[in-house]
């Protein structure tokens, strides 16, 4: 029991707002507050100059909150809003009527209006304020009856929402949540968060839409996190083939044909790298070979040069990446150069095995299936 109060009266998580954003929440319920207060004075000021109406009441204060901080909840939305404090003033008004006692009629204006909200889908927690604030509000808001839900609650209201909308545009605060993007079949669909809405039993400050995002951008940035923590050696694969320095060109286009890859490690007896043999340069070399003038045939021939003939003369030096550095390094390196896959080496220039960004995606999916 002790440990169970503790928790309870632990300092509770901040806001979800940065000071700026909290600012000028806190500035935008004083603005709306007062324009709201003094409209209402001047309409009914002229409409009705010899009624007592109070030209603002309390539940708007809590309506501000909603409206300014949580701009996008379901319950600061106009009709919740709207209905939400009319509704339950209307139900408040008709309750002080038909139940002499307070001390039964607040809790029953309570009650009633709740359920008058969930009715019309028009859920606004000020609206309990309001209802009960028809009930103890006093012989002047008796004297109004059932109008006391026109004015001043409704035109406070009107004026509240209308400044609200005005204030969050104007201050960038009005951003719509939109529905998460289709998901493939195996992940979190409309349907799985409604089963997990009704299991919990409890409505909450937010809708479906809302909670399909913030699950789709989760998992966006947990997928991030997860391919931090891959190193290159970790997706690594055994090459197709290893092409040898000494191997004559033709046999090295027979690999690189056979296996249908743009390119292919080359490494020494011991099996360190030395560099990767790509088609480009392959067609590079017999392109120069073949628009070779005769003046430069015959300076080849008298300078005793030979077009190339082994892996050796047109090996790429420089595109590896380290077992240890990150798997994201991976596929930079291979769209840097145009390659499906890059080599993969040890500390001691040991060829590890090629990756590229198909088996860092095989990757993570592999460890989204495990989670």
């Amino acid at each position: 029991m002790f440990t169970t109060l503790i928790t309870l009266l632990r300092r509770p998580h901040p806001v979800a707002l940065p000071p700026s954003g909290q600012l000028r929440a806190a500035f935008g319920a004083l603005v709306g507050l007062m324009l709201s207060g003094v409209l209402s004075q001047v309409v009914l000021a002229w409409t009705a100059p010899d009624a007592h109406i109070a030209w603002l009441v309390a539940p708007m204060a809590a309506s501000a909150v909603l409206l300014f901080c949580v701009p996008a909840s379901p319950l600061a939305q106009p009709w919740p809003v709207i209905g939400g404090n009319v509704v339950s003033a209307l139900t408040g008004a008709a309750c002080a009527q038909l139940v002499p006692d307070p001390m039964f009629a607040a809790p029953l204006a309570g009650g009633l209006a709740i359920a008058m909200m969930f009715l019309l889908r028009c859920l606004h927690p000020p609206g309990g304020a309001a209802a009960m604030t028809a009930v103890l509000g006093g012989p002047a808001v008796h004297e109004l009856g059932l109008s006391f839900a026109i004015a001043p609650v409704g035109l406070n209201t009107v004026l509240l929402v209308l400044a609200a909308l005005a204030y969050n545009r104007l201050t960038g605060a009005h951003r719509p949540h939109k529905p998460a993007p289709a998901q493939p079949a195996d992940v979190i669909e409309d349907q799985d968060i409604d089963a997990a809405l009704a299991e919990y039993g409890e409505a909450l400050d937010v809708t479906r839409d809302d909670l399909a995002a913030i699950v789709h951008e989760a998992e966006h940035h947990a997928a991030e996190r997860r391919a931090r923590r891959l190193h290159a050696g970790d997706i690594a694969v055994p090459p197709l083939a290893r092409l040898h320095p000494e191997m004559a060109l033709a046999d090295a286009r027979v690999q690189l044909l056979a296996h249908r890859i743009p390119s292919l490690p080359v490494v020494d007896g011991e099996g360190r790298l030395l560099g990767i043999l790509t088609q480009a340069r392959l067609l590079q070399a017999a392109s120069e070979h073949e628009t070779r003038t005769l003046g430069a045939w015959a300076r080849d021939v008298l300078g005793r040069r030979k077009a190339a003939l082994r892996v050796a003369e047109l090996i790429t030096t420089g595109i590896a990446v380290a077992a240890t550095e990150p798997a994201a390094e991976v596929a930079a390196l291979a769209a840097r150069h145009g390659l499906a896959r890059v080599p993969v080496v040890d500390g001691s220039g040991m060829l590890l095995g090629m990756a590229g960004p198909v088996e860092m995606l095989k990757a993570l999916q592999g460890i989204e299936r495990v989670v």
